[in-house]
């Protein structure tokens, strides 16, 4: 009887980790950047703009816990093509580990929505791109603006996660998302630490700057508004691109036909590669044997939604 009732309970503890019971992302207040405090100078938001300013702007977004550095490349070459660019850092990354604890998707989302307002009254074309929980964000904005007068012209999205697991897919990148809640419980990372890169060249790979380590306490959050952004996707009608590399080793490549089949964009682009680096094969804008022809292909996909 009484492993009857621990396995009950035991399963009951799983459940209540792996499926998010009654989660809700407690800390909603807007937050801001302290760019005077970043660890590095390539943490600073990327503002690239013509003299005078385009009527065309692209607003980049990175992932998480990455910062605007991994569109150094897409941002300058948006610029050279006669695009205005925008990579913001959100609130908590780039400064200091202990500055995301305790942060939300509802944060960094809010962040995000203000800072894209702002640019969607500045210019008559407004493009936005996203890599990995930046897409999913982005992904969101697409849900909040599609059908609206701020609806962005279109979008593009790299190595997307709409889930981390799924079962009925087959689809475990890490069994250890499941444990996140019960971990966060007792600590909101697993070894935090800044991380400057490496001197080993990698296909660019070396070239990323952001924080190392596990941080559970967001990625709770991260994955219980995946949820709702899966579900609304059909809310999407703008113009989208999604790119996702076969072998990602961080985001199931069964991502992209999850958003492929849901969204309701009147032009959707779906973008395979099939890297045999070894690296993540994740931050695809950062590699330079695939940046500039994906760059390009999204720049001219962005071009024909002038």
């Amino acid at each position: 009887m009484v492993y009857v009732v621990a396995t009950i309970l035991l399963g009951l503890v799983f459940s209540w980790s792996a499926l998010l019971w009654g989660y809700h992302d407690r800390n909603v207040e807007p937050l801001t950047t302290n760019i005077d405090e970043v660890f590095d100078r390539r943490c600073l938001p990327i503002v690239l703009e013509h003299d005078p300013p385009a009527r065309k702007a692209i607003v980049m977004v990175h992932g998480y816990p990455s910062t605007p550095y991994s569109y150094d490349y897409a941002a300058h070459r948006a610029f050279e093509q006669g695009f205005d660019v925008y990579v913001p850092l959100l609130p908590g990354f780039g400064t200091k580990p202990e500055d995301l604890y305790g942060t939300t998707f509802t944060q960094w989302y809010g962040y995000l929505e203000s800072y894209y307002r702002d640019k969607r009254m500045e210019y008559d074309k407004l493009y936005v791109v996203g890599t990995s929980m930046g897409g999913a964000l982005t992904l969101r904005l697409g849900e909040e603006f599609s059908g609206t007068e701020n609806a962005p012209d279109a979008l593009a999205t790299v190595a997307t996660p709409v889930f981390l697991n799924d079962i009925r897919l087959g689809a475990i990148q890490r069994w250890g998302y499941y444990f996140m809640r019960l971990v966060a419980l007792f600590t909101p990372a697993l070894h935090p630490r800044i991380h400057l890169g490496s001197e080993k060249e990698n296909d660019g790979e070396e070239l990323w700057v952001g924080y190392g380590g596990s941080f559970v306490g967001g990625g709770v959050s991260f994955m219980h508004a995946l949820k709702g952004i899966r579900r609304d996707l059909g809310r999407i009608t703008v113009p989208l691109m999604s790119i996702h590399d076969l072998g990602d080793r961080t985001i199931s490549f069964q991502n992209l036909a999850e958003i492929q089949d849901a969204v309701n964009s009147r032009r959707f682009v779906a973008r395979t590669t099939a890297m045999t680096s070894n690296h993540n094969r994740h931050i695809l804008l950062m590699y330079p044997s695939v940046q500039t022809e994906l760059t390009d292909e999204i720049l001219a996909f962005f071009d024909r939604n002038d």
